[in-house]
This record gives structure tokens, C-alpha cells and sequence, in this order.
């Protein structure tokens, strides 16, 4: 959530793999999830279901077909930081 407290702990690393015309191939995959049970995450857990909804909501992307080898299998890095604007 943007201007959530501790936003340096909620960074959240995805990885997506894609199809030629940009839909999804599988669900997005949170890299740490291990963490999302941790006591005390709740703040992380909500980020990172946050990413997921976000990167299908966005699903298919506009990518170019001809680049397919280089995005086909993709981490993306949300990070709360970049929204603060400070």
C-alpha cells in the first residue's frame, strides 16, 4: 500500500513468465513467499498480493513480439519507495 510505514521492508520481487502475445503463462510468482507467513508481515503479505493483482489486472502486456526471447521470463521489483515521492 503506497505510503505504507517501513516501506523499505516491503519490497516485493515477482516473476512472471509470458506467452508470444503477452498473457500471462502462469500465475505470477512472488519470490519470497516464504516470508508472507512470517508473524509479523502482514504489511509485506498485503504488498505482495497487491503486486500479483496489479501484474494480472495488466494482463496481456503490450510487449514486441520480435523481443519475446528477452521478456518471455521476467522479475519485476515493486518497490512502495518509488510511489512515496520524497
Amino acid at each position: 500500500p503506497a505510503g505504507a510505514q517501513m516501506a523499505e521492508d516491503l519490497q516485493v520481487r515477482i516473476r512472471i513468465q509470458l506467452l508470444p502475445n503477452g498473457a500471462l503463462a502462469r500465475p505470477p510468482e512472488i519470490l519470497d513467499a516464504a516470508r508472507m507467513t512470517r508473524p509479523g508481515q502482514e504489511g509485506f503479505r498485503a504488498a505482495a498480493e497487491s503486486a500479483r493483482r496489479a501484474i494480472q489486472r495488466c494482463s496481456p502486456l503490450k510487449l514486441p513480439p520480435d523481443k519475446y526471447d528477452d521478456w518471455r521470463d521476467t522479475e519485476i521489483n515493486f518497490d512502495p519507495k518509488d510511489m512515496l515521492g520524497g
